[in-house]
């Protein structure tokens, strides 16, 4: 399993990026739709800079996932 992580490529990223989508798609109410695109964000890093190790990846994933999502909610809320 670690060997797979440290070889874990730009494509490896769009794949679960398209994956949240798609499921973002049958309603979840929009934070599918938010970690979907924190994986394109850290697939194009991953693109760009393409010996980025693969914790540095997971965290990227994880903060901008989370930091999006809460946006998302506190958006929502001052909507209603």
């Amino acid at each position: 399993m670690i060997a797979y992580l440290q070889q874990l490529a730009f494509w490896d990223w769009l794949g679960l990026a398209t994956a949240l989508l798609v499921l973002e798609v049958f309603g979840t109410g929009g934070y599918l739709l938010w970690a979907g695109l924190s994986a394109v964000t850290v697939g194009t890093l991953t693109f760009l800079i393409p010996n980025l190790p693969w914790r540095w990846q997971f965290l990227l994933f994880v903060t901008l996932g989370l930091l999006t999502m809460l946006s998302w909610r506190r958006h929502q809320q001052r909507v209603r």
